[in-house]
């Protein structure tokens, strides 16, 4: 169990809203943040959880300030077993991808312009829940 000492930053629009079972983004939530406390400084804002729109569709970031994902490991990000970590298992991140696509979303590591990391969930792309 982590114990997060920093304030995590939050930044979402009021009337946000998407269509996911609850249990299932808490998982992929859970996991995301895990991750990210453990690559990052570990100081008040280390990790951010963002909401805005993209492309007619709900999307939330999850960012920290730690290193990027070196570039010849992020396309085996969401495959079983594949993990950077000694201590890992290798199966976050591919089940939640699985759970994502269960829900009719999409995740994806993105690399933002300030550095650090960030993992995109992109909402209602199989349901049709462009935001209007």
């Amino acid at each position: 169990v982590e114990d997060i000492q920093a304030a995590i930053l939050l930044d979402c629009p009021p009337g946000a809203e998407v269509r996911f079972d609850v249990g299932h983004l808490h998982q992929v939530l859970w996991n995301l943040a895990r991750n990210a406390w453990r690559y990052c400084r570990k100081q008040d804002g280390s990790l951010r959880f963002t909401v805005r729109e993209g492309n007619g569709h709900w999307q939330l970031d999850v960012c920290n300030d730690g290193p990027p994902v070196p570039a010849d490991a992020q396309a085996q990000l969401f495959e079983p077993f594949f993990t950077t970590d000694a201590r890992g298992t290798g199966l976050g991140l591919y089940i939640a991808r699985e759970i994502c696509q269960a829900n009719g979303s999409q995740i994806e590591y993105v690399s933002p312009p300030a550095g650090g990391a960030c993992f995109r969930i992109t909402f209602g792309l199989n349901h049709g829940q462009k935001i209007r």
